[in-house]
């Protein structure tokens, strides 16, 4: 399992909201250039960005810095927030994001995100769910999907879709813990995808749990900005 250490961006600093109110927000000192090569320095090899400002505006804001957390961290950036733009998602894979993550799209036009998935490959092309219950949230988290998830994923799914980042809202920037069922389920129901795991990790435990579970992948924020998590208690985990 790989272990994602996130920065959320708004305003041009790292924050974090809570349950994606954006009336919640915390903010950090750090620097996010910083904080992103302070995380390569740690052994991490990815890293989960989310453009806040964008994913509240629908296009993206803060594209020149992540930009350069990408060229100047080295690890493998995915990024999220706002992406509905074939123009914008190949602004960033052309300028070294390894991958963009795509959301209130993939809910809105399964044939255009189906096709971005076979113009730049299912690596490439991460579906991003948010989901609080049963229901899909979009824009930022500020509205109620029209689709259920099984049925959206398996549309995708059968389209070439094959990394799926789920967040489970209710979970996420409380450090209260992971969901177990949450996750166990989405994997039942899809064996086959590649899991990336977002909300809730607080300790070493949670993230125990989501490697027995068998996800792909883990993505901690608050847990790791506040110390809740230490790096040097990663080692099972980090090269």
């Amino acid at each position: 399992m790989i272990i994602i250490p996130a920065i959320d961006i708004m305003d041009g600093q790292v924050v974090r909201l809570v349950k994606g109110e954006f009336s919640r927000r915390k903010d950090y000192t750090a620097n996010p250039v910083s904080l992103a090569q302070s995380y390569k320095e740690a052994g991490f090899t990815h890293l989960h960005v989310v453009d806040l400002d964008a994913a509240k505006k629908g296009q993206p804001v803060n594209q020149s810095l992540i930009v350069d957390i990408v060229r100047q961290s080295g690890l493998c950036v995915d990024v999220g927030g706002g992406l509905k733009k074939e123009k914008d998602i190949a602004f960033f894979l052309e300028n070294g994001v390894s991958a963009v993550n795509i959301g209130s799209l993939a809910v809105k036009n399964q044939e255009k995100t189906t096709g971005l998935i076979r113009k730049f490959g299912s690596e490439r092309i991460y579906i991003s769910l948010d989901l609080l219950g049963e229901d899909i949230r979009i824009h930022g988290w500020q509205e109620k999907a029209p689709v259920k998830w099984q049925e959206l994923m398996q549309i995708l799914v059968d389209g070439g879709a094959k990394t799926f980042v789920m967040t489970d809202i209710s979970r996420d920037g409380l450090l209260s813990g992971v969901s177990k069922d949450f996750y166990k389920r989405i994997l039942n129901a899809f064996p086959d995808i590649r899991l990336i795991a977002s909300g809730g990790v607080s300790g070493l435990e949670d993230l125990r749990v989501l490697d027995r579970l068998g996800v792909y992948g883990a993505i901690t924020g608050k847990a790791l900005l506040e110390g809740r998590i230490k790096t040097q208690d990663l080692s099972e985990w980090l090269c």
